[in-house]
């Protein structure tokens, strides 16, 4: 068995409370293969999340079955099995047709989130959900209300990062940080709610505060057969089952429909609430009126505002925010982050869709005067979308160039092509297929003055080729070119 990790040691030592298998199997109506009578203190679905005394769920995965790895769980701390097979497996088997369709119930029940009154607030949307949940945190720390994160950029617990899995965590998982949170002496969090997660049932056994909506544009239609199927997933949020309140940012049609159909308590920036950003002062007007002077990037306002409208309509009054937005750091990793002060200016940013790209380089090419746009679509992903990001790219930006991101099992130059197709006679553009090579020779070509815009996931530190994850930081990268290592 593996040594114990300082996360595993401190599930063990938090464990106050048990669950066992004849309890879940009775609660769930569940059938029970083997000793009815084990005791649970935790629950996971990947093996190195597996500590002393887990239950370990064994689903269908996108490459192997969970039962494929047992043996890993077993030595991890596994004692107990919830599976979609009807057998004995030398340990406690509750079997249930799609285990992960009651895995977040089963992790309430063991973890017991619901009864451990966390504050917890959630944000879905296609662009903006990581920077509003870090304004959350943000903002919440700076309140005094000691806050966890769950992102697509990184978890945090305590004085302790957690690398990204999923923009939502599988819900063991989720289930799995807010305990850990909890033991860290953490009362609230903030988390990213996809649409794949509500879908997916990552988020069941979890109930929100309030659930914010930033906006939505054309992402994941390989997932959803249209746009109207995209915005019925992110609905779910905005029910009863899990969430008290709604703020919803009136940015678009789709935030239009989504705010008429949700029947809870309900705000909207743009009716109840007015948010303006300029010269580097924020106003909040409306229900309640906010300002306060603070230097961000204008499509990182609209972010912070949701947050803080969240906040107001939890009940915590203007003057206290206001003196909380004096303390927070208001620089998102990945989110048009600068990665040094040398020059030309070089920013990474989380924009892979049309609408994030259109924004992002608008608003670089409005602050310098020029601008390279080094840009790459993912594979196996919504392919529709990858012409519409050049399209959207060439609206604002000086040149581009092509490369390659996570083409995952696509041939790389099949998705340049179609990157390329959406040109749309822009002609300023090269196309490079290695990526470190693209950043290099974007900054060489723009001058003193201008920018660089490096989309895509620009915080992570690897790419996915052929199902390997290969090490590549896109922001060391463009450091060592800009002499700034």
């Amino acid at each position: 068995p593996r040594p114990p990790s300082p996360e595993t040691s401190l599930l063990t030592d938090m464990a106050t409370s048990m669950r066992t298998t004849r309890e879940l199997a009775q609660r769930f109506s569940l059938e029970l293969f083997g000793a009815d009578h084990v005791e649970l203190s935790a629950v996971a679905i990947n093996t190195k999340h597996v500590v002393p005394g887990s239950l370990f769920i064994a689903a269908q995965g996108a490459n192997s079955h969970g039962l494929d790895h047992l043996e890993a769980a077993i030595a991890a701390g596994a004692v107990a099995v919830l599976s979609d097979k009807r057998q004995e497996l030398g340990l406690p088997n509750l079997y249930h047709p799609d285990p992960r369709a009651v895995a977040g119930l089963v992790s309430d029940a063991v973890f017991e989130t619901s009864e451990s009154n966390m504050q917890l607030y959630a944000v879905t949307g296609t662009n903006g959900k990581t920077s509003t949940v870090f304004y959350l945190r943000e903002l919440l720390n700076a309140l005094g209300q000691s806050a966890g994160l769950i992102s697509s950029a990184f978890s945090k617990v305590g004085a302790t990062t957690y690398e990204a899995e999923l923009t939502t965590p599988e819900a063991p998982r989720i289930h799995q940080l807010l305990s850990l949170m909890r033991s860290e002496g953490q009362a609230s969090a903030s988390i990213e709610a996809s649409a794949q997660g509500l879908t997916r049932a990552r988020l069941d056994g979890l109930h929100f505060r309030i659930a914010g909506f930033t906006n939505l544009s054309r992402d994941h239609l390989d997932d959803y057969e249209d746009m109207a199927s995209y915005l019925n997933a992110k609905a779910r949020l905005f029910t009863p089952e899990f969430a008290d309140r709604a703020v919803v940012f009136l940015a678009d049609e789709f935030a239009s429909e989504l705010y008429s159909r949700i029947e809870i308590p309900k705000v909207a920036i743009g009716q109840d609430y007015h948010f303006r950003y300029e010269d580097s002062v924020l106003q909040i007007s409306g229900k309640a009126n906010l300002t306060a002077e603070i230097e961000l990037p204008t499509l990182m306002a609209k972010n912070l505002a949701l947050a803080l409208v969240m906040l107001l309509e939890d009940g915590y009054s203007p003057e206290k925010l206001e003196r909380a937005l004096e303390q927070i750091n208001t620089s998102v990793p990945g989110r048009l982050e600068r990665v040094s002060n040398a020059e030309p200016a070089v920013f990474v940013d989380y924009a892979h869709t049309p609408d994030a790209v259109a924004s992002a380089a608008q608003e670089l090419a409005g602050r310098f005067k020029e601008l390279t746009v080094v840009l790459a679509a993912s594979g196996d992903r919504d392919a529709g979308k990858r012409p519409e990001m050049a399209r959207a790219a060439t609206m604002h930006a000086d040149r581009i160039i092509v490369t390659d991101q996570h083409p995952r099992s696509e041939e790389p130059s099949v998705i340049r092509a179609q990157v390329i197709a959406g040109m749309d006679g822009f002609s300023n553009f090269e196309e490079i297929a290695d990526p470190a090579a693209a950043i290099s020779r974007a900054i060489k070509l723009t001058s003193p003055g201008g920018a660089v815009l490096w989309c895509g996931p620009g915080h992570l530190k690897y790419r996915e080729v052929k199902g390997q994850k290969l090490p590549f930081d896109a922001v060391e990268i463009a450091r060592k070119v800009l002499g700034d290592d």
